[in-house]
C-alpha cells in the first residue's frame, strides 16, 4: 500500500463518520440513557449543579460564563479533534525522521486511530475523555521531544510544559496525571531496550505487593469498592481482600480489563475483536523486537506501566475499563511504528535479524528492503 492508499481510507472514514453523525443527530438517537455523565456536565455549565468532580465541567462553566458555551458546539468541536485532529497527531508521533517510509507510517497511524471505535464512541457528546486524549497527546509531543537529547534550556522548557501538562491530566483524571508524571521524571533513568522484561514485570508487581501489605494502595482499593454498589454484569466482582489473594486478583484485573479476556454480551466479545486483539498483535511485537525501541518508547513503556498498574487496581467496571485503556491502547500503537520503522531502518543498513519475525502491515514483509 502506498501513503495516498492510506490517505484514501482515512477520506473514506472520515465521510462514513459524519454521516452516521448527522443521521443520528436527526433520528435523535440516544446511545447512553438518561444517567450518563454528558448530562452532569451540562448542567453544571449551566448552573444547575455546584460540586465539580473534576475540571472538565469547571471549562463548560466558564465557556458559558463567556457565552460560548452550548452542548451541541461543544459536542461538534470534540468530534473534530476525534474525527480529525487526534488521528493527524497521532500519525506524527509514530513517524521517524530517518525512514523512508514514514509517510506510510503517518498514514497508517492516522487510518488505525481514525477506526478505533471507543475515541469515535465517545465523540457522540462532551465527554471529558476527547479532551483528555487530546491533552495526553500534546504531552506525547513533548517526550518524544526530550528523547531527541535537545539543548538544556530547551530541555528545561519542555520538562516545565510536560509538568504542566501533568497537573492539567491530574484535574482531569487524577490518576492518568500522575502516571505522566511518572514518565516524565523517571523515564529518563529507564531502559526498554536493555532492560529483560520478565525481571522487569516482577519488579513492577513485587512493587505492587509491597506497597499493598503497607497500606499504601487502600485509598485507590476504597474507590474500587464503589463499583460493588452498581452491580450488573460489567462488574467483575474483585475485591483485593486479602495479602494470599492480591497477585491472583490483579492478574485476573489485567486479563479481563486490559486485554478483555472476560465477556458478558456481544458487545465485549465485538470490542475484543475489533480493539484488543490488534492491541496483542502490536504489543507482542514491541515485545518480540524491543532492541529496536529508543528512549521516546522509553517513555511510553512507563506511563503504559505506572498508567495501568493504577486503573486496573482502582477500576471494576468493564465498561469503563474500554475507555481508560485507550490511552494505554494509543501508546503500543506508538510504541509499535516507532519499533518498525526502527527495524526497517536497521535491516536496510545491513542488520540481519537470526530470527525472521514478519508483520504485514501492508502488502511488503517487515523483513524486505527496498532501495
Amino acid at each position: 500500500m502506498k501513503a495516498q492508499d492510506y490517505f484514501i481510507g482515512f477520506l473514506l472514514l472520515l465521510i462514513a463518520k459524519s454521516m452516521a453523525m448527522l443521521i443520528l443527530s436527526y433520528t435523535e438517537a440516544d446511545f447512553f440513557g438518561g444517567g450518563n455523565d454528558s448530562y452532569y456536565y451540562d448542567g453544571f455549565a449551566r448552573g444547575y449543579y455546584d460540586v465539580a468532580v473534576n475540571s472538565w465541567p469547571i471549562i463548560l462553566r466558564a465557556l458559558h460564563d463567556i457565552s460560548l458555551y452550548s452542548r451541541d458546539g461543544v459536542s461538534f468541536v470534540l468530534k473534530l479533534l476525534a474525527f480529525l485532529a487526534i488521528p493527524l497527531w497521532v500519525g506524527a508521533l509514530c513517524r521517524v525522521k530517518e525512514s523512508p517510509i514514514r509517510r506510510r507510517v503517518f498514514w497508517a497511524g492516522v487510518l488505525v486511530v481514525s477506526a478505533y471505535p471507543t475515541i469515535n464512541f465517545l465523540a457522540t457528546d462532551i465527554y471529558r475523555d476527547v479532551f483528555m486524549i487530546a491533552v495526553w497527546i500534546g504531552g506525547l509531543f513533548v517526550f518524544k521531544t526530550l528523547s531527541e537529547k535537545p539543548p538544556f534550556k530547551k530541555k528545561i522548557l519542555l520538562l516545565i510544559l510536560g509538568l504542566c501538562i501533568s497537573i492539567a491530566l491530574f484535574t482531569l483524571r487524577d490518576y492518568l496525571g500522575f502516571a505522566y508524571f511518572v514518565a516524565l521524571i523517571f523515564a529518563g533513568f529507564y531502559s526498554y531496550r536493555k532492560l529483560k522484561l520478565i525481571p522487569s514485570l516482577f519488579m513492577v508487581v513485587g512493587g505492587l505487593y509491597i506497597l499493598y501489605l503497607l497500606g499504601f494502595l487502600d485509598p485507590i482499593l476504597a474507590y474500587r469498592e464503589g463499583f460493588d454498589e452498581m452491580g450488573g454484569g460489567a462488574t467483575l466482582g474483585i475485591e483485593f481482600a486479602s495479602a494470599a489473594s492480591f497477585l491472583p486478583d490483579f492478574f485476573r484485573s489485567a486479563a479481563a480489563q486490559l486485554f478483555g479476556l472476560h465477556f458478558v454480551n456481544p458487545a465485549s466479545v465485538l470490542v475484543f475483536l475489533v480493539e484488543t486483539v490488534p492491541f496483542l498483535a502490536l504489543l507482542i511485537y514491541v515485545i518480540l523486537n524491543k532492541e529496536f525501541s529508543n528512549k521516546f518508547v522509553d517513555y511510553l513503556i512507563v506511563f503504559f506501566v505506572a498508567y495501568a498498574c493504577v486503573w486496573l487496581l482502582g477500576n471494576d467496571n468493564l465498561g469503563t475499563a474500554v475507555r481508560l485503556r485507550t490511552f494505554n491502547y494509543l501508546a503500543v500503537l506508538v510504541a509499535f511504528f516507532v519499533i518498525y520503522q526502527n527495524k526497517r531502518i536497521a535491516v536496510l543498513a545491513g542488520y540481519k535479524p537470526q530470527k525472521r519475525i514478519r508483520f504485514r502491515l501492508w502488502p511488503t514483509s517487515v523483513l524486505a528492503a527496498r532501495s
